[in-house]
């Protein structure tokens, strides 16, 4: 090989060698932000964009205000027109008494005319009857009766009493009748319970007794 061969040879690896030192710097030297790509923002755009972002805001604002205010008056609706339906109930409920008031009336202004203790306990019968309907037909009803089984979670025992013909642990006697309204217990009845049939019970301790004394006296016997 000539001298002239061999020196462009050796310049040629001393090349190499550089590139490929420059490309391992360069891959470890952190990458600087190009200012130049990326042109700044004008002004005028953020500005805009501020505008635009509180016009939303306001927007937003003045929307809830007005649900807000919808929505106040539409409970101040409901409220009016639950007390007016409230006052129509009581309304109706109260001519229907206003009726069984006037037959009251009209039985005392002819307590002057001579009338029979009959008559009179017919007249209050018929009153009590009316009286009756107005409260049934806007829902009370009574409940409890002599003989229906005791129901401590409708009934109130005043007393336990034996009663002769009336199980033990049912209603013998009424004292207040109990009151639904709608099917809802508004009041329970208060009653007298039967301890059982007081009679039935001393025959049978008394065949108890007796039959203890014979086996008292068989086994002295033997």
């Amino acid at each position: 090989m000539s001298k002239k061969h061999k020196h462009q040879a050796e310049n040629s690896v001393d090349e190499t060698q550089e590139q490929a030192v420059d490309e391992i710097q360069n891959e470890e030297r952190p990458l600087q932000p190009d200012n130049q790509s990326i042109p700044p923002e004008p002004a005028e755009s953020v500005e805009d964009g501020l505008e635009e972002l509180n016009a939303k805001i306001a927007a937003a604002n003045d929307k809830y205000l007005r649900l807000m205010a919808e929505f106040d008056n539409y409970k101040r609706r409901t409220a009016q027109q639950y007390e007016r339906m409230v006052a129509s109930a009581n309304e109706k409920l109260m001519i229907d008494i206003i009726s069984v008031r006037e037959n009251f009336e009209r039985a005392l202004k002819s307590k002057d005319k001579a009338a029979g203790i009959e008559s009179v306990y017919e007249g209050m019968q018929l009153i009590f009857s009316s009286l009756n309907d107005v409260l049934a037909k806007n829902g009370l009803e009574s409940f409890a009766e002599v003989g229906d089984e005791f129901d401590p979670m409708i009934h109130d025992a005043m007393l336990k009493s034996p009663s002769e013909g009336i199980e033990e642990d049912h209603i013998c006697e009424i004292y207040e009748r109990g009151y639904k309204l709608h099917g809802n217990v508004i009041k329970h009845a208060k009653v007298i319970v039967s301890a059982g049939d007081s009679k039935r019970q001393d025959g049978d301790e008394g065949g108890q007794n007796a039959g203890d004394s014979e086996q008292e006296e068989i086994s002295t016997e033997k």
